[in-house]
């Protein structure tokens, strides 16, 4: 048989399987085709249609079916959108606190939750929605949302406003809640424009209102999930309330963007619930005096220095006294810690710090 026969012969199964592959997986192939069983759908989403919004008869109620993730039409013409740019997800804090919580420091009220901005916005909002209140006002960028007019329980003839904002917690992935209430009369809600004040004009009416959104919160099993957060309000997690920054010049502080009166106090309770003894305080000055040692204990419960500084059974006690400053910036606190007397070490101020960070 000639030698051509042969080359063709074996070119033949070759030739045979390539066609099956292109019969099978190609462009028209009846597997991953266009028609295929297992074709690509990756990019399905971009020939979906836009359909209008479902409609229910008008006396049936429809609130359920409201927009949960509300970009305001002001945003959507100023918007600067950077393809491809993604926030980076922020590491997981182990000492945020679990649930939610109300706090009071001095006159200040707030709602902490162990939740990021981006999912508490749309759960806020809906709390909105289902108490039938519609938003005079909202911004997801910077956290806030103003309803309107509302009838005041207590008097008839004044209407009660209310301010909301959401704004990152202490602890990274946590978030704050604070509510400003205002109260006018009927015939006088158009005579001037509404300048917000920096507290409440009735606490109580504020507090209750905190309750509430505390307690809606408190009951959504889905306010954890990352699957269903608000992107625009998630921009607000760049920015945190309290930082530790270390640097060679200045040396390390813990940078709060909180009020005075409630930096005292957290930084107060903070210490305390650190276990570390305060010595002396000086509320005009801002100064703590603390006793602190940040050596871990071992199994048998002694420290590193019980293990190098002892006389047979008994250990000297080693005291490191520290200052701890709070210094007022232009928008911050500044903390910071410095050691007190010769037989003070140097160099636990930054696990000081670390450890009012912590608490707080």
């Amino acid at each position: 048989m000639p030698k051509h026969v042969f080359k063709a012969l074996g070119l033949a199964p070759v030739v045979m399987v390539q066609l099956s592959c292109s019969y099978l997986t190609g462009e028209q192939g009846i597997l991953t085709g266009e028609d295929g069983f297992f074709r690509d759908r990756q990019g399905d989403y971009l020939q979906a249609p836009v359909e209008p919004d479902m409609r229910v008869p008008d006396n049936l109620d429809s609130f359920t079916l409201d927009q949960l993730y509300v970009v305001p039409e002001e945003m959507i013409a100023n918007a600067e959108i950077n393809a491809g740019e993604v926030p980076r997800p922020k590491p997981i804090d182990t000492n945020r606190p679990e649930g939610v919580l109300i706090r009071r420091f001095s006159g200040e009220n707030w709602i902490v939750v162990a939740a990021s901005p981006g999912q508490i916005w749309p759960r806020v909002r809906d709390y909105w929605t289902q108490q039938g209140t519609e938003l005079d006002y909202e911004n997801p960028v910077d956290g806030l949302m103003e309803t309107v007019w509302l009838n005041s329980p207590e008097e008839p003839g004044q209407r009660d406003k209310f301010r909301l904002r959401i704004e990152p917690g202490v602890h990274v992935g946590s978030s704050e809640i604070a509510v400003v209430q205002v109260r006018r009369p009927l015939a006088a809600l158009d005579a001037e424009p509404l300048i917000w004040p920096n507290l409440s004009e009735s606490e109580d009416r504020e507090f209750a209102m905190l309750q509430e959104i505390s307690q809606y919160l408190a009951v959504r099993t889905d306010i954890y999930s990352s699957s269903s957060s608000s992107l625009l309000a998630g921009s607000l997690e760049t920015d945190s309330k309290a930082t530790l920054v270390e640097s060679i010049e200045t040396g390390p502080m813990l940078e709060l963007r909180i009020s005075e009166n409630r930096a005292w106090g957290q930084v107060a309770q903070a210490i305390g619930d650190a276990g570390i003894t305060i010595t002396d305080r000086d509320r005009d000055a801002l100064l703590f005096q603390v006793e602190f040692s940040d050596f871990a204990e071992e199994e048998n419960g002694r420290g590193f220095f019980s293990r190098v500084f002892n006389r047979g059974d008994e250990d000297i006690e080693i005291l490191n006294r520290y200052q701890v400053s709070l210094l007022k910036g232009s928008d911050l606190i500044r903390v910071t810690a410095m050691p007190l007397g010769e037989n003070s070490l140097a160099g636990l101020e930054t696990d000081l710090l670390r450890a009012i960070l912590s608490n707080l």
